[in-house]
This record gives structure tokens, C-alpha cells and sequence, in this order.
């Protein structure tokens, strides 16, 4: 009967088109369905792990399930581990040149591109493509 109850606000329009909690203004859809903003959810999560709010006080204030809660702050905790990933990607390898190191010029050498890793010695032509130079030098700054 409750159910029926909140369908017939809900068309009648009784349903009110968004609240406020903890200062953040949360959005109603026609059919009872809240949307918690990211922000919100950033928020929450602040609070939670510096031990300004307990999942409890959220859970009533909020109206919300226990689960919905710690998935909050799973989203959050998700969202900035892929966006940490992303900006640690490496892009290039740094190449040094030391002329004073190569007194004695060879012109045969002078046309290659010389990649050295500690025990490792590779010699590409002038022309080869940078990109997999790149991939090369990714491949191995990654085994060492």
C-alpha cells in the first residue's frame, strides 16, 4: 500500500525535485531515483576516512544503504587510482650525448643511432622510426 502510496506523489509531482545535505544540493528524478553528485561522494569519503562522520550518521542522513556508502568510496578510491596510472606513464627515455667521451669519431658509427642499457649494445640506422626507437627503449628501461 506505501508503494502505491509514493507512486501516486510521484505523478502527482510530491516528490520534491532535489535536497540539500551536508551542503550539497541532491538532484530528484520524477520517479524517486537521487543523484549523487561526484562531489558528494568525494566529500564523504574525506570525512570518513579522517573520522569527521561515521557511516551511520551518512546512512541517516542520507537515507541510504550501508553498501551504497562504501561503494562511494570505492568509486572515489577508483576513479584517482586510473587518473595516477595515466600521469606516471612514461612517454620518453632520456638520451644523453657526450662528445667529449668519443674522441675518435668512426663515420661508419656516425650514421647509426646507438642505444645502450647497462649491458646492452644496439645500433639502429639514421632512418629508423621513432616510434619504435620508443618502444625499444621502453622495453628495455622495463627489464632492468
Amino acid at each position: 500500500m506505501a508503494y502505491c502510496q509514493k507512486r501516486e506523489a510521484a505523478a502527482k509531482g510530491q516528490f520534491p525535485q532535489s535536497f540539500e545535505v551536508y551542503g550539497f544540493t541532491i538532484e530528484v528524478h520524477a520517479g524517486g531515483r537521487r543523484v549523487w553528485p561526484p562531489s558528494f561522494k568525494r566529500f564523504v569519503k574525506t570525512k570518513l576516512d579522517l573520522g569527521e562522520l561515521i557511516v551511520g550518521d551518512i546512512m541517516e542522513d542520507c537515507n541510504v544503504s550501508q553498501s551504497l556508502v562504501y561503494k562511494w568510496k570505492s568509486d572515489v578510491k577508483s576513479s584517482r587510482v586510473r587518473s595516477v596510472a595515466r600521469s606516471e606513464e612514461r612517454i620518453f627515455s632520456e638520451v644523453l650525448v657526450n662528445e667529449a667521451t668519443q674522441p675518435n669519431r668512426d663515420p661508419e658509427t656516425d650514421n647509426r643511432i646507438l642505444l645502450t642499457r647497462r649491458e646492452s649494445n644496439l645500433s639502429f640506422p639514421v632512418d629508423y622510426p621513432v616510434n619504435d626507437l620508443v618502444t625499444i627503449a621502453l622495453a628495455m628501461d622495463s627489464q632492468s
